[in-house]
């Protein structure tokens, strides 16, 4: 992909930054604009398909192929009430009320009445929504992200720069270069100094992870559960790549998931939204093995720190891709 593309994060890493040192009242006014902003985009999305469905549901009824077009009809259908109701939930953030239920049910660590916690809440539903819902339709309809063509474009820079991407919104959303210096920083994010059983725990439970993986993907694989496709990955192989993409992903991913927003959204939605920012393995066991993989971070972070759950992920990325240049293709 075009390396240039990607200024587009530019402006939202500025605002990030700028919203750290604005006032509250303005931060405020900010976060109902954005409020309005997300709800119509998911509404009026929802709106748009269920009109789309119907009308070709109607057209399809006078031809042969009616029972096929009846099911995606349905389908589409179904996604765009989803996209509705997940407007509508979007919406609902502005009542405190609403907020207050939500924390408690979800055992959130975040203030209702603070601004940052307040745009962090309803960026994290947005997103978790929007990727929850994108899945589902790539499931139903076979129209992924990840095409050939795509992927023929699709090279380590991308991957580099996207985890990056990552890092920058964990550090600046934490308040560095306004409210925080680094050091200040990485200690909320959990970046501590790894002693050596950290090291070794790290190490070991990567390794650790590996296996667990391999048994449950030849389990689900001899009972025709599905097969993992490589095809779109197959630019990034190389032993080079393999530690790239492990330390990269790593690193940025840990501070990001674990670091930042496991504090405030707890293991199991940040494992979550872990899981449905990596669709593009298309085999549906493996999503449920990161899910439980995200998990198993989570409490690695919960019980030693951030920097550990760095040493667990790259370990277990590495070994992965270097399997992958080995065994796999």
């Amino acid at each position: 992909m075009d390396p240039f593309i990607y200024l587009i994060f530019l402006p939202f890493l500025i605002l990030i930054i700028s919203l750290n040192k604005v006032k509250a009242q303005f931060f405020w006014i900010f976060n109902y604009i954005l409020t309005f902003i997300c709800f119509l985009t998911l509404f009026l999305s929802g709106i748009f398909i269920l009109f789309s469905s119907l009308f070709n549901s109607f057209t399809s009824s006078f031809t042969s192929s009616f029972t096929s077009s009846f099911t995606s009809s349905f389908t589409s259908s179904f996604i765009s009430v989803l996209l509705i109701l997940a407007g509508f939930v979007i919406l609902l953030l502005l009542h405190s009320k609403f907020r207050e239920n939500l924390i408690k049910i979800g055992h959130l660590n975040i203030e209702s009445e603070n601004p940052r916690h307040y745009f962090a809440l309803l960026l994290f539903l947005y997103i978790l929504f929007a990727a929850v819902i994108s899945f589902l339709w790539t499931s139903e309809t076979g129209q992924g992200i990840f095409k050939t063509e795509i992927n023929a474009r699709f090279n380590i820079l991308d991957v580099v720069i996207n985890e990056l991407f990552y890092l920058a919104i964990a550090i600046f959303g934490y308040g560095y270069l306004t409210r925080r210096n680094l050091k200040e920083t990485l200690n909320c994010l959990g970046i501590k100094k790894p002693d050596f059983s950290n090291i070794v725990f790290g190490f070991s439970a990567g390794i650790g992870l590996i296996f667990i993986v391999i048994i449950f993907g030849l389990i689900f694989q001899h009972f025709g559960i599905g097969e993992e496709n490589t095809d779109w990955i197959k630019n990034l192989i190389s032993i080079q790549n393999a530690f790239i993409i492990g330390l990269s992903a790593g690193i940025c991913e840990e501070i990001l998931f674990r670091g930042a927003l496991q504090p405030k959204f707890g293991i199991i939605l940040t494992a979550l939204l872990f899981t449905f920012l990596h669709t593009q393995y298309p085999a549906l066991w493996i999503l449920f093995m990161i899910f439980a993989i995200g998990i198993i971070l989570g409490y690695v972070r919960k019980i030693t720190n951030t920097t550990t759950a760095i040493i667990v992920h790259s370990t277990y990325d590495t070994i992965q891709m270097l399997m992958l240049c080995f065994f796999a293709l």
